[in-house]
C-alpha cells in the first residue's frame, strides 16, 4: 500500500516503469489527475471535484486477479492545499477552539448543529468521483472480489471516510484525524475504528491534526522531523521493519528513494554500492 501511494505522486510515464518493476502483479487501470482539469473521458468529474485517485488491480492469471485498490493521492498542487483547509475545517476549529474559555461552548454547538452538517456534506463534492465510482462498484454483489482503500496525507484522510461509509478497508499514511469530520458527515465513528488503520511516523506534525478514532500502527522516522511525513520515509521504514515481501527477488529501491534510512541502514538497498547522503 506504500508503494501505491508513492507511485501516484509520480508522472504517468515513470509511474507506469516503477509499477512494472515494483509491482509486477499489478495493473493500473483508472486514473483522475486534478492538475489537468476535467477531461471529457473523465465522464463525471466537476469543477467542485479536487480530488486525484487511482485505480489499480491485480492482473488475471495472478493470485491478486480479484483485488482492487484505490488510492487517493495527497497534497501535491496548490489546489490540494485549499482542499485540505476546506475539508478539516471542522477538525481545526474543534481542537484550536473547542477547550478555550470563551469560544469553546460556541463551536461545540455549531458542530453539533444541524447546518454544520449540511455545510460538511456539500463539501463531499470535493471527492464525487471517487465516491461515484465505489458507489457504482455493487460490491455486494459479488463477494468474490476483495477492494482496499489507501491514500497518503489529504488522501489517507479521505480514504478513510469512505472506506467507513462504504465498509471497506482503509489504510492511511500520515492521515490527518477524521474523527470530527466523520461525525459532521454522518458517518458511523464506530465503523472508522474497525476498518481504518493509520500509519503513523514518529515526529510527522500532520497526525497531530484532529482525533483519529482508528486503529494506528505508530512507525519510526530516520530523518529530520518535517520530512517524516513524506511517504517514501514511511515505505523505507516499513521495509526495514517488515521486510520485502517480494517474490521471487526483492525490489531494488533508488539510491536516493530515502537518502536518511538508507544511510542509517545500507543493507536495504546493497546494489547502491555505498551509503546515500542526506541531502539537507
Amino acid at each position: 500500500f506504500g508503494l501505491f501511494n508513492k507511485l501516484v505522486y509520480l508522472p504517468e510515464k515513470m509511474l507506469q516503469k516503477h509499477l512494472k518493476d515494483w509491482l509486477p502483479q499489478w495493473k493500473l487501470v483508472k486514473e483522475q489527475r486534478r492538475e489537468r482539469r476535467c477531461l471529457p473521458s473523465d465522464g463525471n468529474c466537476d469543477i467542485g471535484d479536487w480530488t486525484s485517485w487511482f485505480v489499480f488491480q491485480g492482473r488475471p492469471g495472478t493470485k491478486l486477479a480479484n483485488t482492487t485498490v484505490v488510492t487517493i493521492r495527497g497534497t501535491k498542487t496548490p489546489l490540494d492545499y485549499i482542499l485540505d483547509l476546506d475539508l478539516w475545517s471542522g477538525a481545526l476549529m474543534q481542537q484550536v477552539f473547542s477547550n478555550l474559555l470563551l469560544t469553546g461552548p460556541p463551536v461545540s454547538a455549531f458542530l453539533g448543529s444541524e447546518m454544520a452538517r449540511q455545510w460538511f456534506k456539500g463539501k463531499k463534492v470535493h471527492y464525487a468521483s471517487v465516491w461515484e465510482y465505489l458507489h457504482h462498484q455493487h460490491l455486494w454483489h459479488h463477494p468474490e472480489k476483495r477492494m482496499y482503500i489507501t491514500g497518503h496525507s489529504l488522501g489517507g484522510g479521505i480514504a478513510n471516510l469512505l472506506g467507513a461509509e462504504f465498509g471497506l478497508p482503509s489504510i492511511a499514511f500520515s492521515p490527518p484525524g477524521v474523527h470530527s469530520t466523520a461525525e459532521l458527515l454522518e458517518i458511523d465513528p464506530v465503523r472508522l475504528q474497525a476498518l481504518a488503520l493509520d500509519v503513523i511516523p514518529d515526529g510527522d506534525p500532520v497526525v497531530r491534526t484532529g482525533n483519529h478514532g482508528t486503529v494506528q500502527l505508530p512507525i519510526a522516522c530516520a530523518d529530520h522531523w518535517p520530512r517524516c511525513h513524506r511517504i517514501f520515509n514511511s515505505v523505507c521504514e516499513l521495509f526495514d521493519t517488515c521486510g520485502d515481501q517480494a517474490q521471487p527477488t526483492p525490489r531494488e529501491l533508488p539510491c536516493d528513494f530515502c537518502p536518511a534510512k538508507l544511510k542509517q541502514r545500507p543493507g536495504l538497498a546493497p546494489h547502491c554500492g555505498r551509503p546515500a547522503e542526506v541531502v539537507s
